[in-house]
């Protein structure tokens, strides 16, 4: 990507989505493979989610660009050979791990639906399950990946991918919460059940160590401009209330307690862990295009 190319709101929308997606896979595998059937709902739940934001980032992406055929360049190309793979392109990397998620957890969330009529289903499961964690981490990575690989001074930096890829399972842990009280809410129920509890308790925890990797991102890239933009005058609002403030302490102080609480309130503190994953996307793609 070149200094000059401009990516708008379509494309923060992939790179929250992608990450979204991927977190909640990387939720319901570990729950498959260390929850027992206590976290079955977590499990089916995280895998129900998992294909369709990716799904929908591709789509945003494939719009971005404008001409759809584009797109397939990435996968397809004339000449020998059918498939287009260039291991020095991220943009062509990432293409191919968003294709393989897809279809992956697409798999998975199937096998957890009818894997109980085979004998052999749960190892299937699980086994494909360890595949897809594989390309779920990669995934989010590769939401950092693609900006820290430019030499722009804002996204040119080694913690980025580790900003975005903790913030992934952040959000794929709240969107799971978020179905879950949902559901709760639907059948009237006074309290959440007592592992989405645990969930949020889990979350404050990933929350934290994301607020603290946030903190060494701004602070070594304080020189910068761009920097200074973001958390300052131009996007300062979004910064500090919407994506520290309302993304980050408000979740933090909310799950520590690990307390059951009203599926109303959990649905609120999840939908805003959401809204703060997107914010912190956007505000630095947009910040780095000042």
């Amino acid at each position: 990507m070149e200094h000059h190319i401009s990516w708008g709101i379509p494309v923060a929308f992939d790179l929250f989505l992608a990450g979204f997606g991927a977190g909640a896979l990387l939720l319901a595998v570990v729950a498959d493979l260390f929850g027992g059937k206590r976290y079955q709902k977590i499990m089916r739940t995280g895998a129900f989610i998992a294909p369709w934001p990716v799904l929908l980032g591709v789509i945003l992406l494939v719009v971005d660009l404008g001409n759809p055929l584009r797109f397939w360049e990435f996968l397809l190309r004339k000449g020998p050979g059918i498939l287009m793979f260039n291991p020095d392109s991220v943009m062509s990397i990432g293409v191919w791990l968003l294709t393989f998620f897809v279809i992956l957890s697409l798999v998975y969330l199937v096998l957890c639906l009818v894997s109980w009529v085979f004998a052999w289903g749960a190892k299937l499961r699980q086994l494909v399950g360890v595949v897809a964690f594989c390309f779920a981490l990669l995934v989010t990575v590769y939401t950092g990946v693609l900006l820290a690989a430019t030499p722009n001074p804002l996204w040119n930096s080694v913690l980025l991918p580790a900003v975005f890829s903790i913030s992934a399972l952040s959000t794929g842990i709240a969107g799971v919460v978020f179905v879950l009280a949902l559901g709760r809410i639907y059948k009237r129920a006074v309290k959440i059940d007592p592992f989405v509890s645990e969930l949020e308790k889990i979350n404050s925890r990933v929350i934290g160590l994301l607020l603290l990797i946030i903190i060494l991102f701004v602070l070594a890239g304080i020189g910068s401009a761009q920097m200074r933009m973001i958390i300052g005058l131009r996007f300062g609002f979004l910064w500090w209330v919407g994506i520290v403030g309302l993304g980050l302490i408000v979740p933090l102080l909310f799950g520590i307690k690990g307390k059951a609480n009203k599926p109303q309130a959990s649905l609120v503190v999840s939908a805003l862990v959401l809204l703060g994953g997107f914010l912190l996307r956007y505000v630095i793609l947009m910040g780095g295009q000042i």
